[in-house]
């Protein structure tokens, strides 16, 4: 059972603090071409920068590191506030804006 199955049926609480508390996802139109991978990398509330993830796990460096390749693309989702998989998906999901590049 995925992490956010847990959540959803109210055996695991959402920390208190950080994230974005009271809001609601905007619903995603699965239909529409240009509508992004609802997983957690493609979030708005999720980080996976190395230092961000050592920061939030200060211990880490003991064992290892934030830029370790057995860490692949996980990180930090700042709604729920768990250590995730890019590849986990939940409720909340809140599309990432792209970055525009200057001309």
């Amino acid at each position: 059972m995925k992490i956010f199955d847990l959540i959803q049926l109210g055996k695991i609480g959402r920390a208190s603090g950080g994230g974005a508390a009271g809001s609601s996802a905007p619903a995603l139109n699965a239909s529409s071409p240009s509508a992004p991978d609802p997983s957690c990398q493609h979030c708005a509330h999720f980080e996976n920068d190395p230092a961000r993830i050592e920061a939030a796990y200060p211990g880490l460096t003991a064992m290892s590191s934030g830029f370790a390749s057995v860490r692949d693309r996980d990180g930090v989702c700042n709604f729920h506030q768990l250590y995730l998989s890019a590849r986990d998906s939940c409720p909340h999901f809140a599309a990432r804006e792209l970055e525009r590049k200057p001309r």
